[in-house]
């Protein structure tokens, strides 16, 4: 059995815990969170969500197609859209019901990251920055590629 199917597996222990208020950690596997989460040796630590969530916030979803994720909430209408910030592709969480648990800090090197810490913070507005000049280079890029065809 992979450690993805172990964490599957964990799940209704996962969820039990949360909805009784306890705090959940699991070491994280997959590439789609890197740089945040890297595969195999960071941890995560959750928390029940206790109000909506917002852009930013990292949780452990279930997607409308069944699977379950850790990524980041991207946008927020009609349900959830997530995002690795690894990734390409988008997933849409249908609402609160489908959300398992929110991020609340990340474990690296057997160091505790807070999702309130300044460092982490500032590498959320970075990314979200990183994002925006990408999107502005290849939609220039784009422009110039008709205007010399």
């Amino acid at each position: 059995m992979n450690k993805c199917s172990d964490l599957i597996s964990q799940l209704p222990d996962i969820v039990a815990s949360l909805q009784s208020g306890k705090l959940v950690e699991f070491e994280t596997h997959g590439f789609s969170m890197v740089p945040l989460l890297r595969d195999g040796g960071d941890r995560v630590i959750l928390k029940k969500a206790d109000k909506p969530l917002a852009v930013d916030d990292v949780v452990l979803c279930k997607t409308d197609d069944n699977r379950y994720v850790l990524h980041r909430v991207v946008s927020v209408n009609d349900g959830y859209t997530l995002k690795g910030d690894n990734s390409v592709l988008t997933e849409h969480c249908s609402g609160d019901s489908d959300v398992i648990g929110v991020a609340v800090a990340f474990i690296r090197k057997g160091k505790i990251i807070e999702a309130t810490d300044k460092k982490y913070l500032f590498y959320v507005r970075h990314r979200a920055l990183f994002i925006k000049l990408w999107r502005l280079f290849w939609s220039v890029a784009d422009r110039l590629v008709k205007i010399f065809r």
